[in-house]
């Protein structure tokens, strides 16, 4: 198994697959309902709003891997809460992180292997710094989500 084949199946095992630290998004995010997605502990952001921002950096990196301006027109912004915190609209955003995690998933495995350690344009950081980079972040924000959805479920 190549280096990227590595990182995107690690990528690809925090949504749904046998990650080393034992929890994956789906499995958490399936317990969730809409009302649990929106409780803040303590001025913390809520599942929602770090399921946003996991996708708003999973499009980022996707754009970087593509040669494509990181913030576009019509982006949802860092943290997104949308005012509509409906069920269809909190499923909507769980496919749309799934969704997000694929594509990623996608790109990472097909991006040349020779262009790992090359500056992505417009940055000043290797293709590997922000493959490695968006892993770790996922798998800190899912600690996260872990905590807030223990906390939110005796609310119910």
């Amino acid at each position: 198994m190549s280096h990227l084949q590595f990182l995107a199946q690690s990528l690809q095992n925090l949504y749904d697959g046998t990650p080393w630290i034992d929890v994956i998004y789906a499995e958490h995010l399936k317990r969730v309902n809409a009302h649990q997605s929106v409780q803040s502990f303590n001025g913390s952001n809520n599942i929602w709003q770090l399921v946003n921002h996991i996708i708003y950096w999973n499009q980022r990196v996707l754009r970087y891997i593509q040669n494509e301006q990181p913030e576009q027109d019509g982006d949802l912004p860092d943290f997104y809460l949308p005012e509509n915190h409906g069920e269809e609209n909190w499923q909507a955003t769980r496919h749309r992180l799934q969704h997000s995690v694929e594509q990623l998933v996608a790109a990472i495995r097909a991006f040349p292997e020779d262009k790992l350690y090359e500056n992505f344009p417009g940055t000043n950081q290797p293709a590997a710094y922000y493959f490695h980079g968006v892993i770790e972040h996922s798998a800190y924000h899912l600690g996260q989500i872990v905590l807030l959805e223990k906390y939110a479920a005796p609310l119910n």
